[in-house]
């Protein structure tokens, strides 16, 4: 096993990295695109010839072809789907805002050259800074938007919604990946992601997964529920505590669990769902977070662009119902999701699958970093704890500004 610090000297920057800071998953480090299938404003395109068709038969046969030739149960495809993908998955739906950005719904590759890494820090200046050129909304105006989600929530047209904002932001560092070394030192992802093309770059130090798919099991953990971490460790357990015994928070979680088990309910063999571990308590390193897992055995004959279908975009970033959330998110959002809340990762020849839920990702266009920065709001909601509360999900950050 490489250290990845190593396979950077060996090989040059990595287009693509999987990381996690959880010891007991898989990382990758990954160089070239043998392939490369995107669908765009223009259309779908496989290695930029346009293809004409259903999507997701186009995908899934590119996916299958992928797989197909791909040996030893490696990753055959790796890339992303941006928040924007769900008007493909929900036609029906007539979503108000128009998609006019040069950035994908959708980037998939065929990987060229794949290597495995191990757990590792690497120590890296801090020197370096982010400049903020346009910062979240301010109070007044978030307030505003609180009370208009309470309106939505009064008459009933939906229990929870999941507002975002977003910082933009320049960077000194030299290249995207620095930034993303140096955020990972501190931010430690468990479902990180980096990606660099020519157009865009993608840095997501997500701390959710949105599916795993091993040997036929389908597991999601979503996040719902926050609190802050102190440099204190009595008030940092206190605050712990605090989310533990939140009713407010507990309920706001359990519609996100009813959610996800109906999604899965579409894709998963009758009666092998089940929840693990409901409410429980993950801390990371800024925040406290409640998570719970759910998992079920897929009925057979399931394919890729079903499960996707199936659960993207994840409940705990929407709201629930989830159609009516998204409905109503279009409506209330100032701009275009792109990445955030999308979801990034990887397929192997065998059918795994690991894909996150793209929070604490940064995303870089034309030399500005977006930031994406959202929580779930419903009728307990307080506008000033969850203003709050959005800037303590900026604090990975912090530490180079």
């Amino acid at each position: 096993m490489h250290n990845l610090k190593d396979l950077i000297n060996q090989y040059s920057t990595p287009d693509i990295l999987l990381d996690s800071f959880n010891p007991s998953e898989n990382k990758y480090a990954i160089w070239g695109f043998e392939e490369i299938i995107e669908i765009n404003k223009n259309g779908c395109f496989l290695n930029e010839d346009k293809v004409d068709g259903n999507y997701f038969e186009i995908l899934q046969n590119t996916f299958s072809k992928w797989k197909k030739n791909t040996p030893n149960d490696a990753i055959a495809c790796v890339g992303f789907l941006s928040y924007e993908f769900k008007k493909f998955i929900y036609p029906h739906i007539k979503f108000s805002k128009d998609f006019n950005s040069p950035f994908p719904y959708l980037w998939f590759c065929k990987p060229k050259s794949v290597k495995s890494f191990k757990d590792e820090i690497i120590d890296y200046g801090l020197s370096k800074k982010l400049n903020i050129i346009d910062d979240f909304m301010g109070f007044d105006n978030y307030n505003k938007k609180i009370n208009q989600i309470k309106t939505y929530l009064k008459n009933g047209d939906v229990y929870q919604i999941n507002f975002t904002d977003f910082k933009k932001f320049k960077s000194n560092f030299k290249n995207p990946f620095d930034l993303y070394l140096a955020l990972r030192t501190y931010a430690k992802p468990q479902e990180g992601f980096f990606l660099h093309t020519d157009k865009f770059d993608i840095l997501s130090l997500s701390p959710e997964s949105l599916i795993k798919v091993k040997n036929k099991m389908v597991y999601t953990a979503p996040i719902k529920g926050t609190r802050h971490r102190s440099n204190i460790p009595s008030v940092d357990l206190e605050l712990k505590k605090e989310l533990q015994n939140s009713i407010k928070d507990k309920a706001e979680h359990l519609m996100i669990v009813d959610l996800l088990r109906n999604d899965l309910g579409k894709i998963c063999q009758i009666g092998s769902i089940q929840i693990n571990d409901l409410y429980n308590i993950k801390s990371f390193e800024t925040i406290h977070h409640m998570v719970t897992e759910i998992e079920g055995k897929l009925k057979e004959n399931i394919s890729e662009t079903d499960i996707i279908q199936a659960l993207f975009p994840g409940g705990s970033i929407t709201g629930a119902p989830k159609e009516s959330a998204m409905s109503i998110i279009d409506n209330l959002e100032q701009s275009n999701r792109k990445i955030y809340t999308g979801s990034a990762g990887y397929i192997k020849s065998n059918g795994d699958m690991s894909f996150n839920i793209c929070i604490r990702t940064l995303l870089k266009i034309n030399d500005i970093y977006e930031y994406g920065i959202g929580g779930g709001i419903v009728w307990d909601s307080q506008a000033k704890s969850e203003w709050n509360e959005a800037h303590q999900k900026s604090k990975i950050l912090e530490i180079l500004l």
